[in-house]
């Protein structure tokens, strides 16, 4: 089983309107890098407790449109065997880094956590790409935006929407 490789949207929300290509993945980038005006905090700082993101494993239909074939989605139905949002973040980071032909050409960024989600860049030869992963109690959606470096009037961005349909295969309910 898979976890999903690209989407974003939260379940019930509409499809916003694309920024300029080259804008969301500076964006994404200025997210994962944080600011440099931010202030360290104190070491007797009592660390902010948020709640996680709700994930709720199961069979999910997901619907995934790359931004440079508008017309032309992608929907199909995937088991995300997870036991939660932690084992989720976890098993999606895991099968990069255990991954030798994805090493062989790319370079995993640190993982950053957000209010509902998380995300992560890469560095692959010719290429950048930003990861970025959000969740509702039965939604997960993310976004891929992919900068080619040398033809960045390539680059796209890819959104895939699932909604949980049901348990997967085997699943007790």
């Amino acid at each position: 089983s898979r976890s999903p490789s690209a989407a974003r949207a939260r379940c019930g929300s509409r499809i916003r309107p694309a920024l300029p290509t080259l804008v969301r993945p500076a964006l994404a980038l200025g997210v994962l890098a944080g600011t440099a005006s931010a202030q360290a905090p104190s070491r007797d700082a009592a660390p902010l407790l948020t709640p996680k993101p709700v994930f709720v494993p199961g069979l999910y239909e997901t619907e995934s449109r790359n931004s440079r074939f508008r017309n032309q989605g992608v929907t199909s139905r995937t088991c995300f065997p997870s036991a939660d949002y932690e084992a989720f973040r976890r098993e999606t980071l895991a099968q990069y880094e255990t991954n030798p032909e994805f090493l062989e050409g790319c370079r995993l960024g640190d993982s950053r956590e957000i209010p509902d989600g998380f995300a992560f860049a890469m560095d692959c030869k010719g290429s950048k790409v930003v990861l970025t992963f959000h969740f509702g109690k039965d939604s997960v959606s993310s976004t891929t935006h992919t900068l080619i470096t040398d033809r960045p009037e390539y680059s796209s961005e890819i959104l895939t929407l699932s909604r949980r349909v049901g348990d997967c295969p085997g699943q007790a309910p």
